[in-house]
């Protein structure tokens, strides 16, 4: 061996040494330490508010369709129920097994709190993979009070167990392109296929990540090892998604029921659209779902994703060198938002003011993260005040206020009211007009862990036998997208003379102002009201009606909810 090898050896040896004695490895402990006890801090914080909205709220509609599910009597009923409501399977099969340990509401919505937890902290460890340990709270912060993910922790829903399958395989998928272990991408592909097995939305996640993991291949920084096994899990993933629309997903497509939720959808927008062009559009309800998620200006806060878009494209590039790393970087914010504007855009996945794009928020919690990655990349005091100042504001203004000032009559105890008065109202026997949403609760509230017999009837109506009484829905969810009037025949054909006989209609009123009285009954056929009775907004009303062709001569008489 000669001189010069036993030079580059001995400063090898050397090297972990010089590593170990440096000052800038103790400051880097000390760092570390107090970050994790921020994160720490910060979800205590989030997981006590949680604690307290537990029971704040009866249980909704889409949550009493879980529990109907998950109620069933054996697994295969659990499958055949999460078909019907067009869902996968997955969390219904979970609620089936929680609701052996109680059926409270406030004990049905925990797991959704719980699975938020696993969820902040792996979407912690993906940011600070992703920025560094500091940059990534600012991110934590924004997932931890942003009050979608507040709300979605305390419902009874599969968001944040599908939340925490996406971070954790974020977080695995980059751990894959540092290391290239395979351990690592196996753990991330069995995240996305439980992922996809808990919410449909995964499948435009799927789509997003797969794209930008693309880019990575292009680069060059992979192995052909590495990279064969990531094209074995895209085909395993792509066989997946193929399985779940052929078997469920393709019964939805184009039914009425997809039409009817996206009148709800585009109804939901915080501007008229009907003359606006397709990518006004686009901008409008992304600027909508900014102000979901952020609760500022949307004009801000996309001018923030905007500068952390084009941090993560230098910090990119200055960090490996390859231009396609950079922009896999870059679009890590920019392309879910594309992609959500084009679904919304072909009417396959809505984008806005609703839970349904909660799947763009880890890389819009990216995209603040990175925003902030100028303040926070090298410690400095006055940086980090200016930041969490400016963080504290956020968190003052948006969440603080509006879960401080949180006020509502649609309570638990309310719910439990108004199935009392129908109780001692309507008479056992009686036949009850109701909307699907109110059928759902009253599955709930009514029956609880009863089973209900279902009977699919003529023209979208359906009936059930629910404990005493005789309850058949309308062929619309709510009341107020029923043209009540309109379907006259097919009630009159499917009820026969019941349908002029006096009945029960009832409904929960939700808070909403599509649903009071004069509003709704101006679709409704003539009618006389022999009896009426409510509790806040819900309402049960004793009706006769009067067969139009009957009545040729008048419009609705005046009845009692009409003075």
């Amino acid at each position: 061996m000669d001189k010069a090898s036993v030079e580059t050896s001995s400063l090898e040896t050397e090297e972990p040494e010089n590593e170990i004695q440096s000052p800038d490895t103790g400051q880097e402990t000390s760092v570390s330490v107090v970050v994790w006890l921020c994160v720490f801090a910060i979800i205590v914080v989030g997981v006590v508010i949680r604690s307290n909205l537990l029971d704040l709220l009866f249980l909704g509609y889409d949550e009493a369709m879980h529990f109907q599910a998950a109620r069933a009597t054996n697994l295969a009923d659990v499958m055949q129920a999460s078909r019907i409501y067009t869902h996968p399977p997955l969390i219904f099969l979970f609620y089936h097994y929680w609701l052996i340990l109680g059926d409270a509401e406030w004990f049905l919505r925990l797991p959704s709190l719980l699975f938020c937890v696993p969820a902040l902290v792996f979407g912690f460890l993906w940011l600070k993979e992703l920025l560094g340990p500091r940059p990534a709270l600012v991110g934590l912060v924004f997932l931890t009070f942003s009050l979608p993910m507040i709300h979605l922790s305390i419902v009874v829903r599969g968001y944040t167990l599908m939340l925490m399958f996406f971070f954790s395989a974020l977080y695995f998928q980059e751990r894959f392109f540092r290391k290239q272990n395979l351990s690592t991408l196996i753990a991330s592909g069995i995240c996305l296929g439980l992922a996809m097995l808990t919410h449909y939305a995964t499948a435009w996640f799927l789509l997003v990540i797969g794209l930008l993991a693309t880019m990575r291949v292009l680069s060059g920084s992979l192995s052909r090892r590495s990279i064969f096994s990531w094209v074995v899990l895209q085909f395993s993933l792509i066989g997946l998604c193929v399985g779940l629309y052929l078997l469920h997903v393709k019964g939805f497509v184009n039914s009425q029921l997809q039409v009817e939720l996206w009148d709800v959808w585009l109804n939901s927008s915080s501007t008229s659209q009907a003359k606006l062009r397709p990518a006004a559009q686009a901008l409008i309800h992304a600027a909508d779902y900014l102000k979901y998620v952020a609760g500022l200006n949307p004009i801000l806060m996309g001018c923030l994703l905007l500068v952390g878009a084009f941090v993560l494209l230098l910090k990119g590039y200055r960090d490996s060198g390859s231009k396609w790393i950079a922009v896999e970087r870059c679009l890590t914010v920019i392309l879910p938002m594309v992609i959500a504007a084009l679904l919304l855009h072909y009417r396959l996945y809505p984008l806005g003011f609703t839970r349904h794009s909660i799947w763009l928020i880890p890389f819009t919690a990216a995209g603040f993260s990175a925003a902030a990655y100028p303040l926070l990349r090298r410690p400095g005091i006055i940086r980090s005040a200016c930041c969490v100042f400016l963080v504290a504001c956020w968190v003052y203004i948006y969440p603080y206020q509006m879960v401080r000032n949180t006020e509502t009559t649609q309570t638990p105890a309310m719910a439990r009211e108004v199935v009392s008065l129908l109780k001692s109202t309507i008479p056992s026997g009686s036949l009850i007009i109701t909307d699907g949403s109110t059928r759902n609760m009253l599955e709930y509230y009514l029956v609880g862990r009863g089973h209900t017999q279902m009977k699919s009837l003529e023209g979208g109506f359906t009936e059930y036998q629910m404990g005493d009484y005789r309850v058949v829905t309308v062929p619309k969810f709510h009341f107020y997208l029923y043209e009540f009037k309109d379907d006259w025949d097919h009630f009159q054909q499917v009820l026969g003379e019941d349908a002029t006989k006096p009945l029960w209609l009832t409904y929960i009123g939700f808070k909403s102002p599509l649903n009071t009285p004069q509003r709704l009954f101006r679709k409704f056929p003539p009618r006389k009201v022999l009896e009426k009775a409510n509790y806040l907004d819900n309402y049960l009303f004793k009706l006769e009606f009067i067969a139009p062709e009957a009545d040729t001569k008048k419009t609705d008489a005046v009845t009692l909810t009409d003075q």
